[in-house]
């Protein structure tokens, strides 16, 4: 803005001191916005170079507060053996409690299969009834499901020490994305949801999971996606 200004001023043509605060002021980003609003409330009438002056300490001051907020999440892994501590002769090892049997499925456990309470999948009559009949099938796993695992774990062994950056902006934005993949299920023809929430620059929440319902075309899985996203944002 001022190089423009000396570029006018050299050619003869004098721009009024308001006017041109007025348009650096209107230049500037909105980080600015507060000290604007002090500006034209207090009514200040500054030549250019205070106004330089008082700009270059508002950035200071916005700087400080400009705070980025950084989340890792990492678990520490000991290594499991013996201890290396010196064993007194005579001593007895304190004797390990016997291990509580595991209970059946609780009431409100809800089955993955036919969606209703009280049993588990290896236990739901419907899908031993479709076992038995060929409706479905028992998983075979193959080299295709050992190089997918193997992927896995390479992905969260590169991914271990990297963060979520989230912006230090005093105005929090959200941002949804959502996708759908159409009768991506042999078995049952469903279809594959995700969405992703992303706040300030940084995912907050994210899924992936099969439709409940079988959608007819591409579409309307598109649209499922969409309100399964929606329902989890204002829900």
């Amino acid at each position: 803005m001022t190089g423009h200004a000396k570029k006018l001023s050299d050619l003869g043509i004098v721009i009024p001191n308001r006017l041109g605060i007025n348009r650096v002021l209107q230049s500037l980003p909105p980080s600015y916005k507060n000290f604007v609003m002090n500006y034209n409330m207090q009514n200040m009438n500054k030549e250019f170079p205070e106004l330089f002056g008082m700009l270059k300490a508002a950035e200071i001051e916005i700087k400080k507060e400009h705070q980025v907020l950084m989340v890792n999440k990492t678990t520490s892994f000991k290594k499991q053996g013996k201890s290396k501590g010196k064993f007194k002769k005579g001593g007895k090892k304190a004797a390990t409690p016997p291990m509580k049997p595991k209970n059946g499925p609780k009431p409100d456990a809800e089955c993955y299969y036919c969606k209703e309470k009280g049993h588990w999948k290896r236990n739901c009559s419907k899908y031993l009834a479709d076992l038995k009949s060929g409706l479905v099938k028992k998983k075979k796993e193959g080299m295709e499901h050992w190089t997918a695992v193997k992927n896995i774990l390479k992905y969260l062994k590169r991914t271990k020490d990297m963060f979520l950056c989230y912006g230090g902006d005093q105005e929090l934005v959200v941002t949804s994305y959502t996708d759908a993949s159409w009768n991506t299920d042999p078995d049952d023809s469903k279809s594959q949801s995700g969405y992703v929430f992303i706040l300030n620059g940084a995912a907050v929440s994210w899924a992936s999971s099969k439709q409940c319902t079988v959608a007819k075309s591409s579409t309307e899985s598109e649209y499922i996606a969409a309100s399964e996203a929606s329902s989890k944002r204002y829900g």
